[in-house]
């Protein structure tokens, strides 16, 4: 087994995913879903799903909001993944609400009252 394999799976999951979101989900709380990243395990067990909302500073309660949708779609995902791409098992699919692009603003918005 090649030692990039998992970051090769984490690029199609995120383009696929990504597509899917766009395309497919009209819940219109998901309209402005960024995947930022993707993890996936050694074993290709599991999938960590890292995403913000563009154009919007949101609130820990709204992240949770977002998680609990995406949670609760991760199956329907997962399920439509199997039929697009060809990997043996489909890893199990986890959202984490990516804080860095949020903890990024906060130090330039400190570096700026410095100057």
């Amino acid at each position: 087994m090649s030692s990039n394999r998992p970051e090769k799976i984490a690029d199609l999951l995120k383009r696929e995913v990504s597509l899917i979101l766009s395309q497919q989900v009209k819940d219109p709380r998901l309209q402005n879903i960024n995947i930022t990243a993707v993890k996936v395990s050694d074993d290709i067990g599991i999938a960590y799903f890292y995403y913000t909302v563009i154009g919007k500073s949101i609130k820990k309660n709204e992240s949770k909001i977002g998680n609990d949708i995406l949670s609760k779609l991760s199956g329907m995902i997962r399920s439509k993944l199997s039929k697009i791409i060809e990997i043996r098992r489909v890893p199990k699919i986890i959202f984490k609400f990516d804080e860095s692009i949020e903890y990024s603003e906060n130090i330039e918005k400190l570096l700026k009252n410095l100057k």
